[in-house]
């Protein structure tokens, strides 16, 4: 009698079929958005003032665009993380 293996495989490789690898349409979009905010960013050299409550500092622009990119990316995995959680 063969021996049954198909329940040590993933649900999701199920899905997909066994031993299929390849890069999804969801991983294209995020490549090209990610190289589109790069673009932006170093197109974005010149400096800026920021001001929060009594501060005013000069920064370059790059790295402010950059600061808000991270701090965005970490908001958005913090939600995401508690929303599957909850």
């Amino acid at each position: 009698m063969a021996k049954d293996d198909r329940r040590w495989v993933g649900s999701d490789q199920h899905e997909a079929g066994a031993g299929k690898s390849g890069i999804t349409p969801k991983q294209i979009t995020g490549g090209v958005l990610a190289l589109v905010l790069v673009v932006f960013v170093l197109q974005n050299t010149d400096s800026t003032s920021i001001t929060l409550l009594i501060f005013d500092v000069t920064f370059p622009l790059w790295l402010v665009l950059s600061g808000t990119i991270l701090l965005s990316v970490g908001i958005g995995y913090l939600m995401g993380s508690r929303r599957r959680k909850g």
